[in-house]
This record gives structure tokens, C-alpha cells and sequence, in this order.
């Protein structure tokens, strides 16, 4: 008698077999996007923004020393510069700020809060005898940056 109730499969019909195997197959395909968006969008979406936010800040870094050889002895200047609404979809932030490792010194930081990606680009001691002040967002539109004694 034992054996004929371990091997009675009546109970189970075969659409009760497909709804729970379909259940299962939905909850693993859920599983697997989530885990895809990450790997598939988040991953390259973050490298594409640090190559071109490193493009970015090296295209602003060589605008303001070609501005600063021009810059005059007395007075201020300022000069407007082009830069992408957009990098991987996101819109971003230019800073000019202190260096860390070098107080006497700035740096152009090119920085999403989207994706969590920020560049430091030095300004070589631009900023020793020319001060240089700035920060825009990549929306606004106008970039500026001011150079004053």
C-alpha cells in the first residue's frame, strides 16, 4: 500500500504543472532583467561618461590656458565655451575648485550626481598668477568662465 501512494500522480493535472512552472519561469526572467539593466546599461552607461567627461575637461582645460596667454595685465575678462547638453543620456556639472593635493592650484571637475561619475582635470598653475572662477551646468545656456585680479 505504501508504494501505490508514493507513485499516485492524480492529483497533479497538467495546468496546475504549467501555471506553477510559468510562475517560477516569470519570477527567474524578472530576476535576470534586473540584474541585466546593471550589468547591460548601468556598466557602460558610467564608461562612456568618464571618456567623454575626460574629453570634456581636457577641451575647457586647454580653452583657459589659450585664454589665459591672451589675458591682459590689469582688469577681467571672460570667455564663453561650447560643451554637450548631454553625455550617455544624463545631463552633468562643471566646477572650477581647489585642488586637493595642491592648495595653490585648481581643477576642472566635470561631475554627474546621475550615475555617480566624476573627472579632476588640473589647471597646471593657471591659477597662480591668473585666479579662474566658474561653474555651469551642462543645461544652461550660457558657459562662462571669469578670469579677474
Amino acid at each position: 500500500m505504501r508504494t501505490k501512494f508514493f507513485r499516485d500522480e492524480t492529483g497533479v493535472t497538467p495546468m496546475v504543472e504549467y501555471i506553477i512552472t510559468f510562475i517560477i519561469a516569470s519570477i527567474l526572467f524578472m530576476l535576470m532583467l534586473a540584474i541585466a539593466s546593471t550589468i547591460f546599461i548601468d556598466g557602460p552607461q558610467r564608461t562612456v561618461s568618464r571618456i567623454q567627461f575626460t574629453d570634456i575637461g581636457n577641451d575647457l582645460t586647454t580653452k583657459i590656458v589659450d585664454t589665459y596667454l591672451v589675458y591682459p595685465q590689469s582688469g577681467e575678462i571672460s570667455t564663453t565655451f561650447d560643451m554637450p547638453m548631454t553625455v550617455a543620456g544624463k545631463d552633468y556639472w562643471v566646477d572650477i575648485n581647489r585642488s586637493i593635493n595642491n592648495p595653490e592650484d585648481k581643477e576642472i571637475i566635470v561631475y554627474s550626481p546621475y550615475n555617480d561619475v566624476s573627472i579632476y582635470v588640473t589647471l597646471n598653475g593657471v591659477n597662480s598668477t591668473v585666479p579662474v572662477n566658474g561653474s555651469t551646468s551642462s543645461l544652461s545656456d550660457t558657459h562662462v568662465i571669469y578670469y579677474h585680479k
